[in-house]
């Protein structure tokens, strides 16, 4: 086996002794699109079996706070084995597991790859310290995409003229609700359209809940014209990709810049499918992998992560055919070769130019803002009926 760099010789070890006797890491993960469920069941468990002697288990989940209360009991129960490995979180998921002590600390500074990252994936998540207790794992950017051959130009370049958008072609438009991130991530990106980034970021939260009587407002004036008039909301990304592509939708959304390619590829958009940015810019973050305090192969699961984040498993992630997700990699610190496999990746008609992308990046809210959000377009405009 490869030796791990950087290791401490008792890290080196235990590393060595995961690899030689085939150990089950159980990967718990939103389960809702398939191509990224091919990625992870094809190229990256057969490498982990191949390479390392591990076995991948993906465990599909719907919405990952159900296993984050699930670790948040075991920790209550004292719990010491448990049957969750790896998490997939970022944001406010991370910030309830890191306050309930309920992740097994400080790890990436044992990952040989880490030291190729991008400097500021480790400093905060969504306004949380990570303190190395999480490994970024992709970069996302919410974009929107729709049909070229319908619209010569984007529909909608910010709230006024989405609004303008809807209006003009009643039931043609829809959004995921915020129980799931993309609808959660859509509303938030409006509000900071309406209201402005700088100034939500000043706010307290009590200014903020009053501020967002104007975002309210303008959820509820859009209502009647939405798909289904707005009695009923898409549960998923999935759902409103699935509504897109038969053709019932003329927009849907997303936080992989990429994905438009990767269904395309999948056949499941039109060909003449483009992705789209808002004037004044999209909400941009990161996503991480951490290990619970009760995994039972955290070493095995450290190894695992560090797979995921090296230069060819990032390259087969990026690729629109597998997943589409850009990468956390500092692409000056990766080899001559993947360096320009990398820039080959991101070129596309079908996409913002990576420049674009990089001026239209708003940064994420704080963890309480995000739920001040949420909970506001629950009580404000889904229960309006």
């Amino acid at each position: 086996m490869k030796k791990i760099i950087g290791l401490g010789l008792l890290a080196a070890s235990t590393f060595l002794t995961a690899a030689e006797k085939e150990t089950t890491v159980n990967m718990y993960m939103w389960g809702g699109s398939k191509e990224i469920n091919k990625y992870m069941d094809t190229i990256v468990a057969e490498g982990l079996k191949k390479d390392k002697n591990i076995v991948l288990n993906r465990v599909p989940i719907g919405d990952i706070k159900d296993t984050v209360n699930k670790l948040l009991v075991e920790k209550y129960a004292g719990k010491k084995k448990g049957t969750v490995d790896i998490l997939w979180i970022n944001g406010e998921n991370f910030k309830t597991l890191k306050e309930g002590s309920v992740l097994m600390g400080s790890f990436t500074d044992k990952l040989s790859n880490i030291g190729k990252v991008k400097p500021a994936t480790l400093v905060s998540d969504f306004g949380t310290p990570v303190e190395g207790m999480e490994a970024p794992w992709g970069e996302a950017q919410f974009n929107f995409i729709y049909d070229g051959s319908k619209y010569s130009e984007k529909p909608f370049l910010d709230s006024a003229t989405l609004m303008e958008f809807v209006k003009k072609n009643p039931g043609r438009f829809t959004y995921p609700s915020v129980s799931g991130f993309t609808g959660s991530a859509f509303v938030r990106n409006m509000a900071v359209d309406i209201i402005g980034d700088e100034k939500i970021r000043n706010m307290s939260n009590e200014e903020l809940k009053k501020e967002l009587s104007t975002v309210w407002n303008y959820f509820n004036e859009m209502k009647p014209y939405l798909w289904r008039e707005g009695s009923t909301y898409p549960e998923s990304e999935g759902m409103i990709d699935t509504l897109y592509s038969r053709g019932e939708v003329d927009v849907t959304m997303g936080y992989t810049p990429n994905k438009v390619n990767s269904k395309i590829n999948a056949k499941e958009y039109p060909a003449t499918s483009k992705s789209f940015l808002l004037d004044k810019g999209t909400l941009f973050n990161n996503h991480y992998l951490s290990i619970p305090f009760n995994s039972q192969n955290k070493e095995a699961a450290m190894e695992v992560i560090d797979y995921l984040i090296s230069e060819e498993m990032q390259y087969e992630k990026q690729k629109p055919e597998n997943w589409g997700d850009f990468t956390v990699l500092d692409i000056e610190k990766v080899s001559d070769d993947y360096k320009k496999k990398f820039q080959n990746l991101v070129e596309s008609d079908n996409l913002p130019t990576l420049q674009e992308m990089n001026q239209k990046r708003v940064g994420e809210l704080p963890s309480d803002k995000v739920a001040i959000i949420d909970e506001g377009w629950v009580e404000n405009v889904a229960k309006n009926k």
